[in-house]
């Protein structure tokens, strides 16, 4: 008998074998699939990246140039304009020279008269009185003339002066202009060069893969013989399985049927995988959220403990009850585990990072999601606006409290379209995406903050995979 019921363990085992070696290649040959497809898309996407990057490039080329040529010609009239100023002062100069030479002989005359009207003059001198007189008259009319020669060349000077420092300030404005285009330059220079080496890796890897796809087909061709009956056959294997213990068991009939009384039972409630659970809630934990105090706050398990073991010829219980569905449904809702845009694309990621204004390495407390103006940006969970206005480097923002310590933050917002107390549920839209603040081009920067601390969101998109796993009945996936 024992002789027996090895042969018969031995070809079952030998069944389920071959099922999973089928069922590996098939998940094997959907998985490489996916690749492909998720691998041409992005190629697409960064091939239009890099349109978009070089028209940026060529605009951004051609602006720099427009502002070098005005600052050229902006120098050249500033030479123009010093040579003109070094004129004029030539020019006052000379004339205070000759002020000078005509007040010093205007003084000789005036001391020449005033001893000759001390003298006394002869009859036969008089007639000469009148030619010294007309003298001291031209002198003081130059001497007008000149006053007012240098004014005019004064005023002249000082308006010279005015319009050089306005150039000058023109052409310091034009060189931090130029400086800033240059910067944008060279920031669109990598950003190209960067996405180019991307496009080729995903090439060279969409090659390989249609280069492996013909090997990797061939696997499956050998096997749809084969691939429908074992899908039938784990479940007489499993129903068999009972059957050779209760035999095996010296106690009386009665015993099998609280057994059977499971199954029937578990037909009823959708079965999910502990092991799920525990792998959101390692996640969940790791971004900092206190998952026994979430947990026990919905319901979800009890303040219960102690290790687990098992009653000798009970089958385990891997069920939810409908309440405790119901809860792990209600949390999962609560949290923000959706995206804030429809489609965007990840330019810059949670954590340390070179900053694009200045070069310098700092932290990046969020992650900034790129797509087009004025895209949509909708809540991630529910909760209650608690901020929505002007703030800093952030620009536009809006914060929504999801409760348990989970906050989030939208940024550099073009508009927002909730105010501060409104109840917000998932997915509703709270403005449009902008580059308002300290932003280098329109993105969303979008933050999660738990218990006061920016967590990655990247970890939060995550826990979204094992949502259908605890969320939906086996029977209806």
């Amino acid at each position: 008998m024992v002789g027996d019921l090895w042969q018969r363990g031995t070809s079952r085992l030998s069944g389920l074998q071959s099922v999973a070696q089928i069922t590996g290649d098939a998940v094997e040959l959907i998985r490489t699939r996916r690749i492909h497809a998720v691998a041409a898309a992005a190629a697409g996407v960064a091939i239009v990246a890099v349109g978009f990057a070089t028209v940026g490039y060529v605009q951004h080329t051609r602006h720099v140039a427009e502002a070098q040529l005005t600052a050229s010609r902006i120098e050249a009239a500033n030479v123009d304009l010093q040579d003109e100023l070094a004129r004029l002062r030539d020019k006052v100069a000379i004339n205070g020279r000759d002020l000078a030479a005509a007040q010093g002989r205007v003084a000789a005359l005036a001391e020449e008269i005033k001893a000759h009207a001390q003298q006394p003059q002869p009859a036969a001198a008089e007639p000469k009185t009148p030619v010294k007189g007309d003298k001291v008259t031209q002198l003081t009319s130059a001497l007008h003339l000149a006053e007012a020669q240098r004014a005019t060349l004064a005023a002249r000077l000082s308006k010279a002066e005015a319009d050089l420092g306005e150039q000058q300030a023109k052409q310091t404005e034009l060189f931090g202009q130029i400086e800033q285009w240059q910067k944008k330059l060279e920031q669109m220079s990598t950003d190209r060069d960067r996405l180019k080496a991307r496009v080729g890796e995903l090439e060279k890897q969409s090659q390989l893969r249609h280069a492996q796809q013909p090997i990797v087909a061939a696997a499956p061709l050998a096997a749809p013989p084969a691939t429908a009956p074992p899908a039938v056959a784990p479940a007489p294997v499993a129903a068999a399985v009972p059957a050779p213990v209760a035999a095996a068991a010296p106690a009386p009939a009665p015993p099998p049927q609280p057994a059977a009384v499971p199954p029937r039972a578990a037909a009823n409630e959708p079965a999910v995988d502990h092991g799920v659970v525990d792998q959101f809630a390692r996640v969940l934990a790791s971004a900092g959220v206190d998952v026994r105090q979430l947990f026990a706050q919905f319901g979800v398990n009890q303040n219960q403990g102690g290790p687990f073991i098992p009653v000798q010829g009970q089958v385990p219980k891997t069920t939810l009850s409908p309440e405790k569905l119901a809860a792990l449904r209600a949390m999962i809702k609560s949290l923000p585990v959706a995206a804030p845009l429809e489609s965007f694309e990840v330019s810059s990621p949670f954590g340390v990072r070179e900053d694009p204004e200045n070069g310098h390495a700092g932290f990046h407390t969020g992650i900034d999601l790129r797509a087009p103006y004025d895209s949509p940006v909708y809540a991630t969970a529910p909760g209650v606006v608690t901020f929505a206005a002007y703030r800093n480097d952030y620009g536009k923002i809006v914060e929504i409290d999801h409760g348990n310590g989970i906050t989030t933050r939208y940024a550099h917002l073009h508009a927002f379209t909730v105010s501060v107390g409104q109840r917000v549920a998932a997915h509703t839209q709270i403005g449009y995406l902008g580059s308002t603040g300290r932003a280098t081009g329109p993105h969303v920067h979008y933050e999660v903050v738990v218990n006061g601390e920016p967590q990655d969101p990247e970890k939060f998109f995550g826990l979204a995979r094992y949502v259908p796993a605890m969320t939906v009945p086996v029977s209806t996936r």
